[in-house]
């Protein structure tokens, strides 16, 4: 079941690459950079968790801990909102395990509804800050004539229900199964 799902992550994440590379003029995401792992819901899918947790068990004892001790901690706000526990050191542990909402954040997505929606770290003057105008869900594109952009910001629809329909992802027979929040899986996952 894994082994199709990384063949799957194999390619999209080639094309999500590109999907940066293209949007690079808008896009500010570094190292270091970590305010998507700070505050968020974190949607997985059943799939994606058991691949995010074949990565926690390739990690050493004290990075188990860590995180373990990190969930523990773990305070939601009003909206839900907490740091993903498997952020160390402004660094995410299992990196190469992580989900696709995880690899998809920072791009300008459509939304189920067909409204755009920045990533949040628009607000704090990051990626698409200066093109994107957060009120009204559009784009500036006065400021982006003006600035003569090699590339036009480009919105995709990067929602699971988009990517589950997939050609590729029928061609590899994968079944997503069902989401929750990361917080709803780990609280399932060491309760046991």
């Amino acid at each position: 079941m894994l082994d199709n799902y990384e063949k799957f992550l194999d390619i999209f994440t080639q094309d999500i690459q590109a999907m940066f590379e293209h949007q690079k003029d808008y896009i500010y995401c570094k190292e270091g950079c970590s305010h998507c792992c700070e505050y968020g819901e974190y949607p997985f899918t059943e799939i994606e968790f058991l691949y995010l947790i074949e990565g926690y068990k390739k990690l050493t004892p004290d990075t188990k801990n860590k995180i373990k001790e990190n969930f523990k901690s773990t305070v939601k706000d009003k909206d839900g909102y907490y740091v993903c526990p498997f952020l160390i050191n402004k660094k995410c542990s299992v990196y190469s395990n992580r989900a696709l909402v995880c690899r998809t954040f920072g791009l300008l997505n459509k939304e189920s509804d067909g409204t755009v929606n920045g990533p949040f770290c628009g607000k704090l003057g990051l990626n698409y800050s200066n093109v994107y105008d957060k009120e009204t869900k559009r784009l500036l594109m006065d400021v982006i004539e003006k600035n003569h952009y090699k590339n036009l910001p480009r919105v995709f629809n990067l929602n699971i229900d988009n990517i589950r329909t997939l050609e590729l992802v029928k061609e590899l027979g994968i079944e997503f199964g069902i989401q929750k929040s990361l917080y709803d899986w780990l609280e399932e996952y060491f309760s046991n």
